[in-house]
């Protein structure tokens, strides 16, 4: 049996974003050459599988805390 697990993490606008841990391929942190590419308080970019990315509010060690505490 196979469970969808989410966790939720927020845009640099504040809205919630459900996002499944097994399509997340790794967080890192916004490099400081992108600074200004990226909305005003976002601190990390979350890659996912199928080539996209997020960029959220919470720090990529939040995002990491967050996918273990679903193991």
């Amino acid at each position: 049996m196979i469970f969808l697990v989410l966790i939720v993490l927020h845009s640099g606008s504040g809205t919630p974003l459900d996002l499944n841990t097994a399509e997340i391929t790794n967080p890192r942190n916004p490099e400081p050459a992108n600074s200004g590419v990226f909305a005003k308080g976002v601190q990390c970019q979350v890659n996912l599988a199928d080539g996209k990315f997020v960029t959220v509010k919470e720090t990529c060690a939040e995002v990491r805390k967050l996918m273990e505490a679903t193991k």
